[in-house]
C-alpha cells in the first residue's frame, strides 16, 4: 500500500510527533510512504534521511497555488491514500481526493474534524470519545476506525532507587490547554505542607519561551529548586525514565504521545479526566485520575504517590505493562488494515 502522509504544522507537539510516529508505524507494516511536511517546520530532521520526504512550502493557511504546486511534487510517486494530519493539511490534501481518498487523522482537541465531514473520505479515531463526538456531527460509522497514536517500547526501565526529593515530570507545550499553571498551583500546596519534592517541566511556549511559567512559579511562591523548566528534551524517553511520577494535567487532549511514553518508561502517572483519556490506562492500576482544574486534588494525588514508594513501583510495572497495548509494530499494523478498508469502502462507493 503507498501512502502519502501530509503534515503541514511547524512545531515540535504532539501532532508533529504523531506524524513522525504514522511514517515509521506504516513503514515497518510494509507500506511505501511518502510523508510531506512544511518546509518552515522543526520535524524534517528527526526524520530517517533514508525516509521519503517532501519539504512543502506555503506560508499562508489559504494558499491558492498550493494545490497545484503539491500536485506537481507528486507527480512521479503515486499513492493509493491520504493521511493528512491536522486542518491545514486536509485542506491542501482536497486538492488531491480525485486521485485516491482523503482520510483525516483526528489529533484536534477542538473537534475542529466535525467540521470536515464533507470534505472527507474517512477518518481515524485516537479515542471511543472521539469516534463519540464524530457520529454526533454526523459522521458514517462505516467512515471511522479506531486506532491510537504508537509509542516505541525500548528496553525494560531500570528501577529506580528510593530517593529524596522524588522527581515529578512533565512533558509538553507550555500553552493553557495543558494546565501546567495547575500543577505549579498543586506544588504550591505541597511546598506550604513541607513535603520535599522537586518539578522538571520541558517545552515551551508558542514564542518559543518558559518566562511566563516562571514568573507564575515565583508569584506561587516557588523557586528553582522546586521546579525548572529546561525548555524542550531531545531525549523525552530518556528524561520520563528518570522520573518518580509522570503528572499530565491537561485541561483538553486527544491522546498524549507524552502520556505513552510515560507508561513505556513504566512510571505511574497523575492525569486530569480528560475525555478519551480513560482508554489509556485505569484508575488506581498505572495511576490516578484527578478531575480537570482540580489543583487541591491534584495535589493530594501527588501526596499519596511522594509518600507511598511502594505503591509507585506497582503502578510503574502496570503502566510498563499497559504500554504494549501502544507498540509502534502493533499500531502501524492496525493503521494499515484501518486505511485499506476504508480504501476498499470508497472503492465500492
Amino acid at each position: 500500500m503507498r501512502v502519502l502522509n501530509i503534515m503541514m504544522a511547524r512545531g515540535r507537539g504532539g501532532l508533529e510527533n504523531a506524524a513522525l510516529d504514522t511514517h515509521e508505524a506504516l513503514t515497518l507494516a510494509g507500506c511505501a510512504v511518502t510523508t510531506v511536511l512544511n518546509a518552515s517546520g522543526e520535524m524534517r530532521a528527526r526524520f530517517p534521511q533514508t525516509a521519503d520526504v517532501i519539504s512543502f512550502h506555503s506560508p499562508f493557511a489559504w494558499d491558492p497555488t498550493a494545490g497545484f504546486r503539491l500536485k506537481r511534487c507528486l507527480k512521479d510517486r503515486p499513492f493509493d491514500v491520504i493521511l493528512a494530519h491536522g486542518n491545514r493539511a486536509a485542506r491542501l490534501a482536497q486538492s488531491l481526493r480525485r486521485q485516491a481518498p482523503l482520510i483525516l487523522d483526528c489529533h484536534t482537541t477542538n473537534y475542529s474534524a466535525r467540521n470536515m465531514i464533507d470534505d472527507i473520505d474517512g477518518a481515524i479515531v485516537l479515542t471511543q470519545h472521539y469516534r463519540n463526538v464524530m457520529l454526533k456531527a454526523g459522521m458514517p460509522e462505516n467512515k471511522m476506525r479506531l486506532v491510537p497514536n504508537a509509542v516505541r517500547i525500548g528496553p525494560e526501565p531500570q528501577p529506580l532507587p528510593r530517593r529524596e526529593p522524588i522527581i515529578i515530570g512533565g512533558l509538553g507545550r507550555l500553552v493553557p490547554n495543558k494546565g501546567f499553571d495547575v500543577l505549579l498551583e498543586a506544588l504550591s500546596i505541597l511546598k506550604a505542607e513541607g513535603i520535599n519534592f522537586h518539578c522538571i517541566i520541558h517545552g515551551v511556549d508558542e514564542q518559543g519561551h518558559t518566562t511566563a511559567m516562571e514568573d507564575l512559579r515565583d508569584k506561587l511562591g516557588l523557586n528553582d529548586a522546586d521546579v525548572t523548566f529546561p525548555g524542550w528534551t531531545t531525549d523525552p524517553q530518556t528524561f520520563l525514565r528518570s522520573l518518580d511520577i509522570f503528572c499530565m494535567p491537561s485541561r483538553r487532549e486527544v491522546l498524549s504521545i507524552a502520556l505513552l511514553e510515560a507508561l513505556s518508561a513504566g512510571r505511574p502517572i497523575i492525569c486530569t479526566r480528560v475525555p478519551g483519556l480513560e482508554d489509556v490506562f485505569q484508575d488506581n492500576i498505572e495511576g490516578l485520575f484527578v478531575d480537570i482544574e482540580d489543583h487541591k486534588g491534584l495535589a493530594e494525588a501527588l501526596k499519596q504517590l511522594i509518600t507511598e514508594p511502594a505503591r509507585r513501583e506497582t503502578m510503574g510495572h502496570a503502566a510498563r505493562e499497559r504500554s504494549r497495548r501502544f507498540d509502534i509494530v502493533t499500531i502501524g499494523i492496525e493503521l494499515r488494515d484501518a486505511l485499506q478498508s476504508l480504501c476498499a469502502l470508497n472503492s465500492k462507493a
